[in-house]
């Protein structure tokens, strides 16, 4: 008895560890499958006892669809336009024939212009380019006083005659020849774009300026900061205050 009650126990225990840890699939069998699509065509079939049937309004609501609209493509503009919308100058450059060739071929007359065509458009760009304005004064005098003094062998300074001379227009910063362009330019690159001294300085030197040396730069930008934008930025802050 003993033996049978532990066999019964031990075919018991391997019966549940195999249902607990033996291999399982999510695929359902083909009977069981074929079964649930017959119930569910069964169901699908038959209707329900409290169920109205479905009116000609409703099928005609639900078999319903909204048409799809076709969308156009807004059209691509054109180069013209584009030009319009930016704003840039456009430099018309007129192209002639040659004069050798502004006769007519079939009876030989010179051929006269009557209209004009586009041809094509193209965008250049231009670095900036450095001038050096070289202030002239011009000297004025008095012909008949210069006269009077030649003729009484007395020189002009003695007589109190001193010519008169045009006087240039005040530096940005005194003793330099930097423009308010020049600088203006040199700050924009420094501080908006944020390049360093020496590739400005490189930068010059490619575009002719050999003079210039980053501590003279640094100096003329710190320059401009403390005489015309320190003022402006507390008077900015005494208006804000």
């Amino acid at each position: 008895a003993a033996n049978t009650t532990i066999a019964s126990l031990t075919e018991q225990i391997t019966l549940m560890a195999a249902q607990r840890y033996a291999k399982k699939s999510e695929k359902r069998s083909s009977d069981n499958k074929k079964k649930d699509d017959d119930d569910s065509n069964d169901s699908d079939s038959t209707p329900s006892s409290g169920s109205a049937p479905e009116s000609d309004s409703s099928k005609k609501l639900n078999t319903h669809r909204p048409v799809k609209k076709n969308r156009t493509r807004k059209p691509k503009s054109t180069l013209k336009e584009m030009i319009e919308r930016m704003g840039i100058d456009v430099e018309k450059v007129v192209r002639e024939l040659d004069e050798d060739k502004r006769f007519c071929e079939y009876c030989g007359h010179e051929l006269i212009p009557f209209g004009e065509k586009h041809l094509r458009y193209e965008l250049k760009v231009e670095l900036p380019r450095l001038r050096v304005i070289e202030y002239v004064g011009v000297t004025y005098g008095c012909p008949d006083c210069h006269a009077k003094a030649a003729d009484s062998d007395t020189p002009l300074s003695e007589c109190g005659l001193s010519p008169v001379q045009a006087e240039a227009p005040k530096p940005l910063l005194p003793g330099s020849w930097a423009s308010s362009s020049f600088l203006a330019m040199a700050i924009a690159f420094k501080i908006l774009y944020q390049i360093p001294t020496n590739l400005l300085i490189t930068m010059f030197r490619e575009m002719g300026m050999f003079s210039v040396s980053s501590g003279t730069l640094c100096s003329w930008i710190i320059s401009v900061s403390q005489v015309y934008f320190a003022p402006l930025f507390d008077r900015l802050r005494h208006r804000r205050a």
